[in-house]
């Protein structure tokens, strides 16, 4: 967003919330009474029965304005009926929460700027760990701390509460923010329930139907032994959806991987004469004859100041994704005094995803596998992209992204990726708590949960049509360049399936996340003013994760044409939905899998597909954790004014055991603990029966993400080369935080807040890059194998995670919330919500050179917003929500050379939801996800700028029909 356009959306936002506002403090006279100041977030939630889209945000609203701390809510419109079909596209809409979508739904969330492994996660009061998988421009698996909501059915949950601010009494770990998520429980419904619900789903770009099926059955029975209930839910999804996209591969500078194939007559002569692929004086390889010895696009192109796409390519994605999920709840409460509740919880998350690409393979590889040096250039236009502000040979010099360019002795590949993986979660907790006077509580919870991400196949086959020609243009359109081939690229009788120009990638990952949980709280009501509390806490926690790969993909059997034609198909029909005709063929030859597998015996793991361990991935954590803390809750007055909060402080001492393999395949192991001490304050004012001022301050501690704890490391020959290894010793992230806000409840249902926050981040983890060759490495030459890179030549990624002195973390946020019941006739029925965050930071880094820099930190959007409007009557709802977030990094430094950051562009989403209550029993529904078709852009390098990915996933609608009895 530029800066005049934030400069008039804070002036749009500014007098729009004073305007409402205004006309909410006119109109508050006219509108029922809000809750009391002093009233219980627990009596004011069992007092709201929740039955529409409005009722849950009042009844969310009234535990935002009860809590001590900053808090937000949402609620349930009712049984099985979340606001949303994606969590965490519900938990967007609370102030400072952004979410990334990785096909086309909400997988993850940054919360005030601070990326989702800064983000605690509780299931029924037990912190939980879910993973799932992701294309490899998406980051792929998900296998650190950060939790990813749409591994879950939304219908199964009936609330989520987002703490901002810390409480010693809440579970340490988080320095954005914790969030809860809960299922329905039977005694806080009235008695026997029965809902029942289908939808059809519909997406343009697939033009295929999906089906949802959701069912919750509960009972609650008074008998001489005491109230008992029961609850059971079960919810079911299946939709096969496509992804089209344009993408990169990431750039690189021209003279990357030997550079471009020199002219006629140079004294460096590159490549060198090769008899075997061709090269010699006058040509760069079979058939491609080298540039004029006068010819000055060589020149032109081949600096370090010249950018190209290392994989410039398009491609089509067939998502195939199943979700099952299911909860049962038991209550008994013997007596007043005395509560038991067992909650379980399953989930399982089945993907099947194939990615269909036909991209050019040279320009990502040096001449010891065919690449770079036997391209030639033969046309070249350049965009001027500004000056470099990145360390290095480029620094404050003009660089350039090709605009225009034709290329001879380019491999043209078909490239197909086939992936399955399962997510499957289970946890199971028992609660109880016994009043042992009048004034003493006790309270306890023991959990298990497991999640066991498994991903058997992740099967990359690739083939070429070898030496043809390509150009690639950018002048029309950056984020869709038209691409054009030398020869018909749908016939697969003109490609080559043999040694040198085939490839099979086989891999396979398996990964489980258990933990194991204990508690145990005591609360003393000294008087009507002051509870003591204190307890403790152990969890056990463990990462395990497994990996398999074959030993050399290049090992390949030598297919014939005919052979080849039996084994490949064509995608058709590309372009046209989103994708612009005629940027790239709507047509090319790709491999039919199933008939590929079933040719070669692909998975018999012997032969040439024996698969062996991947020492880098095997790796295991175990991180134990006793805490304790002591709190009081307490009430006064200060000036003859109300005041509520809470003061404490939490101990936690973290005990971490680590063992993973060295590049080389020794096993090694490795010990570290930390003791913290985390005091933490909330106080809130009530300075009118409408108005609240809070203030918070607190020690946070956030403990770095599992794969950098890993001692071992791991080595990548295929893609971009690169060398990753972790770190056991890193010292967990340590903030001390503070928030300032205010609160006017102007009317019932209503609020206009406005909040500040700051972080003091002592201590950040960042992953730390360098650009060298295998040789620098020190590494064993033996570790490259067969697979022909120069370890001289060919620049390896060495990434290691370090800890860095970190920065401050500051911003705000505005939240309007009002149903505009003051209005006449139909327009009564009206609301809005309307969020606005500001974050800024500055962390500084370590540059692949070793220098230090100040940067935004990774996952931070400066400015986002959200903003619902809806209407509401006895019959009839309907709403419709915009997301907006600022551009945003993803990794830095980058992981091709010479360039800073990769990130994701700005982005602004629009959903809707409707529904029609047809009597007592039936509702009808309707549901749109992005229904503007927005795409998704990833950028490399914040000077140039370039388009990394460009996706989308099409409209999508879900119609359905719900019973209730």
């Amino acid at each position: 967003m530029s800066s005049s356009s934030l400069r008039n959306l804070r002036a749009g936002v500014s007098i729009a919330v004073l305007a409402v506002a205004a006309l909410g403090a006119v109109n508050a006279q006219a509108q029922t009474a809000a809750p009391p100041a002093g009233e219980t977030t627990e009596n004011a939630v069992e007092e709201v029965i929740v039955t529409g889209f409005r009722e849950s945000l009042r009844s969310a609203l009234s535990v935002k304005r009860q809590s001590s701390g900053v808090v937000d809510a949402i609620k349930a419109e009712d049984i099985a009926d979340f606001p949303d079909a994606n969590l965490a596209e519900s938990i967007q809409r609370v102030p400072g929460v952004s979410i990334t979508r990785v096909a086309g739904e909400g997988r993850t969330i940054t919360v005030r700027g601070l990326p989702p492994s800064f983000t605690r996660v509780r299931i029924n009061g037990m912190e939980a760990q879910s993973t799932s998988g992701a294309t490899t421009s998406d980051r792929g698996a998900n296998l650190g701390r950060g939790f990813d909501f749409n591994t879950f059915a939304s219908e199964l949950f009936s609330g989520i509460t987002v703490r901002k601010s810390a409480q010693a009494e809440v579970i340490e770990g988080s320095l954005g923010a914790t969030v809860d998520l809960d299922i329905a429980k039977p005694l806080d419904q009235k008695g026997r329930t029965l809902v029942l619900g289908g939808s059809l789903g519909y997406n343009d770009l697939s033009e295929k139907m999906d089906k949802k099926f959701t069912a919750v059955a509960g009972d609650r029975w008074d008998t001489a032994w005491g109230e008992f209930g029961a609850q059971a839910s079960l919810a079911f999804s299946k939709r096969k959806f496509l992804e089209d996209q344009w993408g990169s591969g990431g750039w690189n500078p021209a003279t990357i991987d030997g550079g471009f194939c020199t002219p006629v007559g140079r004294t460096a002569q590159n490549p060198a004469t090769d008899a075997a692929t061709g090269a010699d004086a006058l040509n760069c390889a079979t058939g491609v004859a080298r540039p004029a010895a006068n010819d000055t696009l060589y020149d032109l192109g081949n600096q370090s100041t010249v950018f190209f796409p290392r994989l410039p390519r398009y491609g089509r994605f067939h998502h195939d994704q199943e979700r099952t999920g299911a909860t049962l709840a038991l209550q008994w409460k013997p007596n007043d005094r005395t509560s038991f509740g067992f909650d379980a919880l399953y989930s399982k998350y089945d993907v099947v995803r194939e990615e269909n690409w036909l991209e050019g393979f040279s320009f990502a590889r040096a001449i010891s596998q065919n690449g770079k040096p036997q391209t030639a250039i033969r046309e070249l236009i350049l965009r001027n992209a500004g000056t470099s502000s990145t360390a290095g040979i480029n620094f404050g010099k003009t660089v350039y992204d090709v605009a225009y360019g034709r290329f001879d002795g380019v491999d043209v590949r078909s490239d197909t990726q086939h992936d399955e993986f399962q997510n499957v979660f289970q946890q199971y907790t028992f609660t109880g708590k016994h009043e042992l006077t009048d004034n003493i509580t006790l309270s306890g919870l023991i959990g298990y949960s497991k999640s066991d991400y498994d991903q058997p196949i992740t099967t990359t086959i690739m083939f070429q049509r070898p030496n043809t020609s390509m150009t690639i243009d950018f002048r029309e359109d950056r984020d869709q360049p038209t691409i054009t081939h030398g020869f018909n690229v749908a016939d697969a009788s003109l490609y080559t399936f043999g040694t040198g120009n085939a490839e099979v990638r086989l891999s396979q990952i398996f990964t489980t996340n258990i933990y194991k949980t204990a508690e145990a709280n005591l609360a003393w009501r000294a008087d009507d003013d002051l509870t003591i509390k204190f307890g403790g806490h152990f969890h056990e926690f463990s990462f395990d994760t497994s990996a398999f790969q074959r030993s050399n993909n290049f090992l390949v059997p030598n297919l014939t044409s005919a052979q080849l034609l039996a084994v490949t198909k064509v995608v058709e029909g590309f372009g046209g939905h989103g994708i612009k005709s005629g940027v790239f063929p709507s047509s090319w030859a790709t491999i039919d899998y199933d008939k590929f597998v079933a040719d070669q015996n692909l998975y018999s793991k012997t032969g040439m597909y024996a698969l062996i361990p991947n020492t880098g991935g095997i790796r295991r954590v175990e991180e134990k954790v006793s805490s304790g803390y002591l709190q009081a809750d307490l009430k006064t007055e200060i000036g003859g004014l109300p005041v509520r909060g809470d003061i404490g402080f939490r101990i936690a001492k973290t005990e971490l055991w680590a063992r993973g393999y060295q590049i080389g395949s020794t096993r090694v192991t490795a010990e570290n603990d930390y003791l913290d001490v985390l005091p933490a304050l909330n106080v809130a004012f009530d300075l009118r029966d409408d108005l609240v001022l809070r203030f918070s301050a607190a020690k946070v501690v956030s403990r770095p993400d599992l794969t950098f704890l890993s001692p071992g490391g791991s080595l990548n020959l295929t893609g971009t080369p690169s060398i990753t290894s972790g770190n056991p010793d890193l010292d967990p992230i340590r903030a001390t935080t503070f928030d300032l806000g205010g609160e006017w409840y102007f009317s019932q249902g209503s609020v206009l807040s406005l909040g500040f926050f700051y972080k003091d981040i002592a201590t950040y983890v960042q992953n730390q890059s360098q650009q060298m060759s295998f040789r620098q490495t020190g590494l064993p030459l033996s570790l490259l194998g067969t697979s022909q890179l120069d370890p001289d030549n060919t620049l390896f990624t060495v990434t290691r995670p370090v800890n860095t002195p970190g920065g401050p973390l500051k911003g705000f946020e505005i939240n309007y919330q009002q149903a505009f019941t003051f209005l006449p006739g139909l327009l009564r029925h009206t609301g809005a919500l309307v969020n606005y965050t500001y974050v800024d930071s500055t962390i500084d880094y370590f540059l692949a050179d070793g220098s230090v820099t100040t940067n935004d930190l990774v996952g931070l959007s400066k400015n986002a917003y959200n903003a619902t409007i809806y209407y509401e009557d006895d019959k009839f709802s309907a709403r419709l929500s915009a997301s907006y977030r600022d551009k945003s990094i993803v990794a830095l430094p980058a992981n091709n050379p010479y360039q800073d950051v990769e990130g994701y562009d700005a982005n602004l989403t629009f959903d809707m939801a409707a529904s029609y209550q047809i009597n007592d029993k039936f509702k009808l529904s309707l549901e749109g996800l992005n229904i503007f078709d927005r795409f998704n852009r990833q950028y490399i390098d914040s000077d140039r700028d370039s388009t990394f990915v460009y996706t989308h996933t099409g409209r999508q609608f879900n119609l359905g029909l719900q019973y209730r009895f």
